[in-house]
């Protein structure tokens, strides 16, 4: 056995019946699962849930099932949330790639945790983005606690991942594709060993991930913590050869915002450079005019981007499969959410960044047999910062005081806190080739949406019990004035969205700008 598993008795026994006293927990314990009964006799001894996590890449509520898509079907990521509980309400703080999976892991802002870019050289910010593998996270409480710890597929941190508390790693290095016999999976030699060694897998990506993944849990012998991390519908967007022509004679709907033309918006929308028109993944007929050429990329999008979503709802299933034949599944608690959502037409685009809901929402379920009752859905908000304080309070594990995120243990239980929040806080800082998408920070409550675009101090205001497809800004686009119907409601917005920025100790960007009182008229 490696030295840092090396405990005492007395210290194991202390470990254990701390999880065990913990308020969630100690009414769970008595009866026995099937993993108790399973064959290997090292998983057994142990009552503390094992944890699959899986996060998907750029996976919009609108492409779920589940989630009411009348574009594809995804049984088994369904079943997740059908026997557990599925969040209808679940957002990001920054809908980009590395900064939410930094904040997945250790339950802060970016602004805190560091990673307030993807890892490459941005023009704005003023700040370089970096992760700092001292900090704490998730993965390392747990394995201090006596977990074996797992994280297989996109990594995008700069960090060796064996610093960040992870056991087993294999990674594949940068952000996308190609998605068939890729290089470029970088994994460590030995388990717990931090010497990283290079290797070439056949087939599929998604494919492999799972296929590694289910080796890590295969060697854990303890209570472990696996994350599953897919990123196959991301650029270049090739599905498996086996759905390469699933959508060949279908002829895929637009969204109802497909032709916004952004007169009604701030110029960032206008500005920004991911429209659906010039996207330059796929090859359209030269003599396309511009609307025949968005409408012609959009169906060849979609077809490869549902493919790829297809491929990883086969493999979520595959885990599942996995987990049920092994006799974990009783005792594994499974999570699956997205670390930001996507554009898949809305508003002409592709990509995310925008605080619009079509980025901003991610799905957020999690099964735990016997523990959660299944079939439940809640409208509680969750945000991302949530997910590394709701692990660590599930197995009986203090929350530090600097995770910024809230246990959602009360509400699967079945409680409603009446102190939940009603409102949130978002900030995005890349401004970058290729999309060049201006910062912001803002707020959005259960009916109002206020974005500043700071550093050009441009505004938009959306009502969106009035307008949910946020088409209307109530800004003039030209400017900072208001629509006077709505002046009080957009101060006290700037007031709040000035007291979550001071709650959550954000001090990056510019300071909250108040317009001039006469902007009303």
């Amino acid at each position: 056995m490696n030295d840092r598993n090396s405990i005492s008795r007395k210290e194991a026994l202390k470990r254990l019946a701390g999880i065990a006293a913990s308020p969630f927990f100690a009414s769970l314990l008595p009866g026995q699962s099937r993993l108790e009964s399973a064959p290997e006799p090292p998983r057994a001894s142990s009552r503390r849930p094992n944890i699959l996590w899986i996060t998907g890449e750029g996976v919009p509520t609108a492409a779920l099932s589940c989630y009411g898509s009348q574009l594809i079907k995804t049984p088994h990521i369904d079943r997740i949330g059908a026997e557990g509980m599925r969040f209808e309400n679940s957002f990001v703080t920054n809908a980009l790639c590395a900064p939410s999976r930094a904040t997945l892991l250790t339950g802060k802002y970016n602004h805190l945790n560091g990673m307030i870019t993807n890892p490459r050289d941005t023009i704005g910010t003023g700040t370089p983005a970096t992760f700092d593998a001292g900090q704490e996270t998730v993965s390392k409480i747990l394995k201090r606690s006596g977990y074996q710890t797992g994280m297989v597929g996109k990594w995008h941190l700069p960090a060796n991942p064996g610093d960040v508390g992870f056991d087993y790693f294999v990674y594949k290095n940068g952000a996308g594709g190609p998605y068939y016999r890729a290089e470029g999976y970088f994994q460590n030699v030995r388990f717990g060993s931090n010497v990283i060694e290079e290797k070439t897998y056949p087939g599929y990506m998604t494919d492999n991930v799972t296929d590694l993944a289910i080796k890590g849990m295969q060697q854990f012998k303890q209570p472990f913590l696996m994350m599953v991390q897919f990123f196959n519908d991301h650029r270049p967007f090739d599905p498996p050869h086996k759905y390469e022509h699933l959508y060949d004679n279908v002829r895929i709907p637009e969204p109802g915002t497909f032709w916004d033309d952004y007169l009604h918006r701030a110029a960032p929308a206008r500005e920004a450079r991911m429209r659906i028109e010039n996207m330059q993944d796929f090859k359209p007929p030269e003599n396309l005019t511009g609307r025949q050429r968005r409408q012609w990329n959009y169906q060849q999008f979609m077809a490869h981007f549902l493919g790829t979503l297809r491929s990883q709802d086969d493999n979520v299933g595959r885990l599942l499969d996995f987990l049920d034949h092994s006799g974990l599944a009783e005792n594994t608690i499974v999570v699956y959410t997205c670390d930001h959502g996507f554009f898949l037409g809305d508003h002409g685009w592709f990509d995310k960044r925008f605080m619009y809901e079509q980025a901003l929402r991610v799905p957020w379920m999690i099964r735990y047999p016997g523990r959660i009752k299944p079939g439940r859905v809640s409208g509680k908000w969750v945000v991302n910062i949530d997910n590394a304080p709701t692990m660590l309070d599930l197995v009986g594990l203090p929350v530090p005081h600097d995770m910024q995120g809230k246990s959602l243990v009360p509400i699967l239980k079945g409680n409603s806190p009446s102190d939940w929040r009603t409102s949130m806080y978002y900030h995005y800082y890349e401004f970058a080739p290729p999309h060049w998408v201006l910062p912001h920070y803002g707020i959005r409550t259960s009916r109002y949406k206020l974005i500043s675009y700071y550093t050009v101090n441009e505004w938009e205001l959306f009502d969106l019990d009035k307008d949910p497809d946020e088409m209307e800004n109530l800004f003039e686009w030209s400017g900072y004035k208001v629509n006077p119907a709505y002046a009080a409601i957009a101060d006290g917005l700037v007031e709040q969205l000035k007291q979550l920025r001071e709650q959550y100790k954000d001090t990056t960007g510019l300071p909250v700008k108040l317009w001039p009182t006469n902007s009303y008229n």
